[in-house]
């Protein structure tokens, strides 16, 4: 069995606010131990994945075991702003749903603060899907940035792991440190590789986008509860922050590498 370490320390200093942030990393070494045909996995999850997914925490085991790796992660800046709807606010008032539903109904659906079950009943009865917002609470001293900060972060974690394993006298491959990322993950894979020019030697791609699309538009995240549709957006708060936009395109950033 792998065997699996966590530890927190302090991150790089923020970007967009002057302050200190810790940084959460996790890795895991096979149980035969490192050698000097050891490498090296990062694990960099895309929207709606993060560390403490089961899917992850079972690769991070079965990867270093069965391919000899030692399995790295983090919490990167803003990764809790990547995950399913868990906060959400729904936009509706008796007026707009008396348009829509018999004013009985309203009432039952009003009749107090705990509405949700009940419009999620009468929703259900017609078919109606519901739209709603994910409360985010994002602000400068934590934010889902898609990029820099979740890039540094990332690259921090593999190479603090890497001086851990040498502090410890370990010998292992350094030729065979890999990047493996699931969509936006995939793409921080390579913002990571092209930020640190010899460090990986492999970057597996799952599904990866050029640029990240949530800075020109809204996610939206359908999801069915008791057979309703409820879509909720997120609207991130690193649209409305100025980015270097050829920094963080893959594209223009690999053509002049």
């Amino acid at each position: 069995m792998a065997k699996e370490y966590d530890f927190s320390m302090y991150g790089y200093p923020s970007i967009y606010k002057n302050m200190e942030r810790k940084l959460h990393v996790y890795f895991t070494e096979p149980e035969r131990g490192i050698n000097e045909n050891t490498g090296i996995l990062l694990l960099i999850p895309g929207f709606g994945g993060n560390s403490q997914s089961n899917v992850y925490k079972k690769m991070r085991n079965v990867f270093a075991d069965k391919h000899n790796l030692v399995v790295v992660q983090c919490d990167c800046f803003g990764w809790e702003f990547m995950q399913k709807p868990n906060n959400i606010t729904l936009n509706i008032s008796k007026d707009s749903l008396l348009q829509i539903f018999t004013a009985k109904e309203v009432n039952y659906i009003f009749k107090d603060n705990n509405y949700f079950e009940r419009l999620i009943e009468i929703c259900g009865k017609y078919g109606f899907s519901i739209t709603c917002d994910e409360k985010l609470n994002e602000d400068l001293s934590n934010f889902n940035d898609m990029g820099l900060m979740q890039a540094i972060d990332n690259i921090t974690a593999v190479i603090t792991v890497i001086e851990i394993i040498k502090d410890n006298n370990y010998k292992f491959d350094e030729g065979k440190i890999i990047a493996y990322g699931h969509s936006h993950g995939a793409y921080l894979a390579y913002l990571c590789n092209a930020f640190t020019k010899d460090l990986f030697t492999l970057i597996i791609d799952n599904s990866a986008w050029l640029f990240p699309a949530y800075l020109k538009s809204d996610r939206y995240v359908n999801t069915y509860y008791n057979n309703v549709l409820i879509t909720t957006k997120y609207s991130y708060l690193a649209k409305d922050i100025d980015y270097d936009e050829e920094i963080l395109n893959l594209e223009f950033l690999y053509q002049n590498y």
